[in-house]
């Protein structure tokens, strides 16, 4: 074996053994900022379901107390607000045609195309191990402090 073929072998191999001892640390720290970074916005995580659910692929959930439409297109899963942001009322899911009308202003999402009239809020989604969660945000008005 040649020097510099000896010198990059054992380059290499340091630095796998720094990176498989300094791995668990690095994603405890990710963890860490992940949460602090959620405390700063505000943002509460609250179960949403477990991954080898098979249900609809449009569905309406109440979620801590809130009206909340989920979609699910393969593995890629989206949660909207289900009340009405014109009026305040809870929006109607039609499954058949994959949309949701509020009945008192007569607004319409179809949530296969993304398109509508009805401009609804959505809501983060993030998958740990084999679960979901739906991510509310707390919204203060300027000049409050949590205690």
């Amino acid at each position: 074996m040649r020097r510099g073929d000896f010198l990059k072998e054992m380059a290499g191999g340091l630095f796998q053994t720094v990176k498989s001892v300094y791995e668990p640390f690095l994603s405890e720290d990710v963890e860490k900022v992940e949460a602090a970074a959620d405390r700063a916005l505000g943002i509460t995580w609250h179960p949403l379901l477990i991954e080898k659910w098979h249900g609809l692929d449009l569905e309406m959930k109440f979620i801590g107390g809130k009206p909340v439409i989920v979609t699910r297109n393969g593995t890629n899963m989206q949660a909207f607000d289900g009340v009405c942001p014109v009026c305040s009322n809870i929006i109607i899911v039609t499954t058949l045609y994959s949309s949701g009308k509020c009945l008192n202003c007569q607004k319409e999402y179809n949530f296969k195309t993304q398109s509508g009239d009805l401009q609804l809020i959505s809501y983060p989604i993030k998958q740990k191990e084999d679960s979901y969660f739906i991510g509310f945000q707390k919204y203060m008005k300027q000049g409050d402090h949590d205690a």
